[in-house]
């Protein structure tokens, strides 16, 4: 063990665990601590003061708040990156490292920077990183090497947590005194509620205020023993949304967190105070600390900030502080009243504070500084609820608006003053009412309820008392204190000085959004939760305006830094196979997730299966198509209504490829429907557009056309679906079904239905995605498996194999067919994907009309081209830009494949329209930055363009 230790004898209130010792290390030492101190609180009892180093300057940080938001604080803990240690609670054989230093904490080579600090003024990154463009890479990794942030290890195990659901009555965010009163009384009176809290225990300021430790054990013994109330201790609100819709992160001893979605009547904020910081010269030094970190770290854990201590209050939160230092036996050596107009001009000292110079211009010799200055309000759940706080000169900060919406409330601290007395009685009736909102709020619901039970539950809600107004809680005076004669620090996390946002309302950003990106106050990992009031005040004193004229940044969801886990929660997502995937299995099927879909992508050789189909015959499962089943004499008037293509004089027996948009034109789904029978049709779309497709039908037929007589029934999942293409395919099934396949009887773009393989009613439609003959099958899904093991059996002797989506995904770039998606995208409207032919703009009406008549007018801005590299060997990359010589982006490579049919690469691309022209010679940049040569061909097929294959 190292380390001067600065613990003191056992405080009332203390959190902290003596009997339980735990060693860890820090930066590879080991140092001892107790169960309860976090991080911070057991480094600083080994006496260390530096913890880190600052982003921009690497100036050396110590303690001070030693809690959430305390900016100084961040570490590696393991493999978990940006570790708030005045939060964390630390664990025995815990591996602590400090982030962003080389080669030590003690000796950072990048604190250079303070050197050469008046080069990085604000915006300095805007104005040197811009030219010459060429130097851009080396610009990147020099950068790249001052993110101050924690390293992902990849390799980590994913900690899975399930997301829950929650439907209080009354969700009290913040568990104070304030906030316990306030779940009480609304639990009481009948509410269920959920209180959460982002401290590890209950209990607010009262967690370090000495005296209060009996009755904050108390209170939160009430609360915890409530049968109504439920209690998330290290938990926060991330997040509100309209009708209370909340994110709840409930945090784990091992940093991982779990996503409670929560509804809720009524939100009560109760979310206290942040005291916030004072801005002078030096007030960023190890040993500057404020009031509300000196105290937890002697109230609660037992430390002693310091030896000789200057102290500026200009409270009564500062005034008892003083005497529990001087209790402690740290010694005061000054108090600096600022209700009196004395100020601190500097702190002095090397690497931390050793001296502090008054506004009286005395030097007084103390290795700490304590400011208790003022008080933030943490509006952020207000903020989402729509309020814009106001500010109060008398009291110098901001307060809620009065128009917060009826289902917000708000207690405690950040509602207003008082004794304990008067915010007990506040945060009581506010409780109440909040109950009786909810209830109200409740029964409204239950009332409009169509079961009878529910509507009567409703009623006996409504008869409940009714929400009464709460009385304002007063308003104690205090001093404006901002910023001191000198320039200090306003943003610890993003090392933003005062000075610099002079510069910057100097240089016309004098808007409060604007000065904070172009200086990125407030943008760092605390987002302005400690420094956003002074940022604000600092603004004004700049620009001459008030504070309210100024006005505050709001904070948006997620309030809290959150992992990707606790948002993506335990993979719940549906996975669906098809009859098949037995076979698939043990035939050494390559898996492909494709959605919600497994598939299989190739059995071993994607191009030996292309030449397969192409000479021989293959079969594809095709079950994952969307599959809708249309009955009813308007479903051609749903066609016509949906497809850019005509239907209505589709024959029985026949089969038509149509083509879905938007509204704004953009092309949608594809995919082909066939008419069975009379007021009979079955719809095909693309395997990823199914469920979108099927929202579209229900919603034209119940909001849009609700007179039509259409039923449309997904038949997805009930139906497999296998493709059999290649010149033996009509053979082969031949061998196995009762249909006619003789050309004439059964031509190309045509739908039968028949018996295979001893199924019966088997629809069966010949169609030519691969460009060969093929015919696709849909199968009652029980006998799936059987089909597609008899087409294998039978068509041994013609070759047969499987093939997968790689297969398919090359005969089809060969034909020059797209796939919504890849060759279009979010903007591609019909006319650009090479649609033309398919869409009619003489029809009476369809989805789009409007917007494809003016595509026609103005003509495309991009067209979907076939193009071929000039070197066959050569393969750009799907995505690939299209440039000229002045490197303008022209296009973009959509699909790129090799083609065993054609010994050579192919391609799709999306080009502009002017240079869509056949014959035009097409640079595509490549990722190492080498350039192919291209060239646009005649037509969109590559192989047998004129479809010969297809409809022998």
């Amino acid at each position: 063990m190292i380390g001067n230790s600065t613990r003191i004898g056992a405080q009332p209130g203390e959190t902290i665990d003596r009997t339980r010792p735990l060693t860890f290390t820090f930066n590879g030492k080991t140092f001892s601590g107790y169960e309860g101190d976090t991080i911070a609180s057991a480094l600083a009892a080994n006496g260390v003061q530096v913890f880190s180093r600052s982003m921009k300057f690497h100036a050396p940080r110590g303690i001070m708040t030693a809690g959430w938001v305390d900016p100084n604080l961040m570490v590696q803990l393991g493999d978990e990156p940006n570790v708030r240690a005045g939060h964390r609670l630390v664990r025995h054989g815990d591996a602590v490292t400090s982030l962003n230093v080389w080669p030590s904490l003690k000796y950072d080579v990048k604190a250079v920077n303070q050197i050469i600090g008046r080069f990085l003024a604000p915006g300095f990154y805007y104005k040197t990183f811009m030219k010459p463009q060429k130097l851009w890479p080396t610009y990147d990794k020099v950068l790249q090497q001052f993110v101050h942030a924690g390293k992902v290890d990849t390799n980590t195990p994913k900690v899975a947590k399930d997301k829950t659901y929650a439907n209080p009555d009354v969700l009290v965010a913040g568990g104070g005194p304030a906030g316990m009163w306030s779940a009480l009384a609304a639990a009481d009176a009948g509410a269920k509620v959920m209180l959460v809290d982002e401290d590890t225990e209950l209990g607010g300021h009262w967690l370090f205020t000495s005296g209060k430790s009996a009755e904050r054990t108390e209170l939160a013994e009430r609360v915890r023993n409530h049968p109504n109330i439920e209690v998330h201790e290290n938990s926060v609100v991330i997040a509100r949304y309209d009708g209370n819709w909340f994110g709840v992160i409930v945090r784990y001893p091992d940093g991982s967190e779990r996503l409670i979605k929560t509804r809720a009547q009524v939100l009560v904020v109760a979310a206290g105070l942040i005291e916030r910081p004072y801005i002078f010269k030096g007030n960023d030094k190890p040993g500057v600390m404020l009031m509300t970190g000196a105290r937890r770290l002697l109230n609660r854990y037992g430390v002693k900030p310091g030896n000789r201590a200057v102290v500026f209050t200009a409270n009564e939160h500062g005034d008892e502080g003083i005497e529990e230092l001087r209790a402690a036996g740290v010694e005061i050596a000054a108090v600096v009243d600022g209700r009196k107009g004395e100020f601190i001009r500097e702190a002095h000292g090397k690497g931390k504070v050793e001296r502090v110079e008054l506004g009286d211009n005395r030097v007084i010799d103390a290795d700490l500084l304590i400011t208790s200055i003022g008080w933030t309000a943490p509006t952020s759940l207000l903020n989402m609820a729509g309020d814009k706080p106001v500010y109060d000169t008398t009291a110098a900060r901001f307060f809620p608006a009065d128009d917060l919406p009826e289902d917000v409330v708000a207690t405690g601290g950040i509602a207003g003053d008082g004794t304990d007395e008067q915010l007990q009685a506040h945060a009581e009736a506010t409780g109440k009412h909040a109950a009786a909102k909810a209830a109200e709020i409740l029964s409204v619901w239950q009332s409009a309820s169509p079961i009878a039970s529910v509507r009567e539950a409703g009623q006996q809600l409504a008869q409940q008392p009714k929400a009464e107004p709460v009385a304002p809680l007063p308003r104690n005076p205090h001093p404006e204190i901002y910023r001191s004669t000198t320039h200090g620090f306003v943003d610890y996390s993003e090392d933003v000085q005062s000075d610099d946002i002079f510069t910057a309302i100097g240089e016309g950003y004098s808007l409060t959004e604007l000065a904070k990106r172009y200086t990125t106050t407030t943008m760092g990992p605390l987002q302005g939760k400690l420094e956003v009031i002074n940022a604000v005040a600092v603004i004004a004193e700049a620009t001459g305006r008030t504070m309210n004229e100024t006005g505050t940044t709001v904070w948006r969801p997620p309030y809290a830094p959150t992992t990707l886990g606790a948002l993506a929660g335990r993979n719940m997502d549906p996975v669906r196979y098809s009859p098949m995937q037995s076979w698939h299995e043990a035939h050494g099927a390559q898996p492909l997730v494709a959605g919600a879909w497994i598939r299989p992508e190739h059995y071993g050789n994607p191009e030996g299966e292309v030449r397969n189909v192409r000479e021989n015959v293959g079969i594809i499962d095709v079950t994952p198509l969307g599959k809708l089943e249309l009955k009813g004499k308007n479903v051609p008037d749903l066609l016509e209504f949906l497809y850019t293509n005509k239907w209505r004089k589709l024959p029985i027996g026949g089969v038509r490829y149509g083509v879905m948009c938007s509204e704004d034109g953009v092309v949608f789904d594809d995919g082909v429907t066939g008419h069975l029978g009379e007021d009979h049709y079955l719809m095909t779309t693309t395997s990823g557009g199914a469920a979108s497709v099927w929202e579209v039908v229900e919603e034209v037929l119940q909001v849009e056309h609700p007179e039509w007589d259409v039923t449309c029934t997904p038949m997805t999942t009930s139906l497999a679906s296998i493709n059999v293409a290649g010149p033996k395919s009509r053979e082969l099934l031949e061998r196995i079904s009762d249909v006619d396949f003789d050309p004439e009887a059964f031509p190309y773009m045509n739908v039968r239905r028949g018996t295979v393989a001893g199924v019966k009613d088997v629809v069966l439609w010949r169609i030519g995605f691969t460009g060969e003959l093929s015919y696709e099958l849909h199968v009652p899904a029980e006998y799936g498996l059987h089909v597609w093991e008899t087409l294998l059996e039978v068509g041994q002797d013609l070759g047969i194999a499987p093939f997968g989506i790689e297969a398919q995904r090359i005969l089809r770039l060969e034909k020059g067919h797209l796939i919504v998606g890849q060759d279009t995208d979010g903007l591609t409207q019909g006319f650009s994907a090479g649609l033309d032919w398919a869409i009619k703009l003489d029809k009476d009406d369809f989805r789009g009309l409007p917007e494809l008549r003016w595509q026609k007018e103005d003509g495309p801005v991009s067209q979907l081209v076939a193009v071929q590299p000039v070197n066959g060997d050569e393969l750009p990359v799907e995505a690939a830009q299209i440039i000229d010589d002045q490197t303008n982006i022209l296009g973009r490579i959509t699909s790129s494949r090799h083609s065993p049919s054609l010994g050579r690469s192919i391609c799709l691309a999306q080009l502009r329209t002017d240079m869509a022209v056949p014959g035009t010679q097409l640079r595509i940049l490549q990722p190492d930055g080498s350039i192919i040569i291209g060239r646009v061909c005649e037509e969109l097929s590559h192989f047998d363009p004129e479809g010969v294959r297809g409809r022998v």
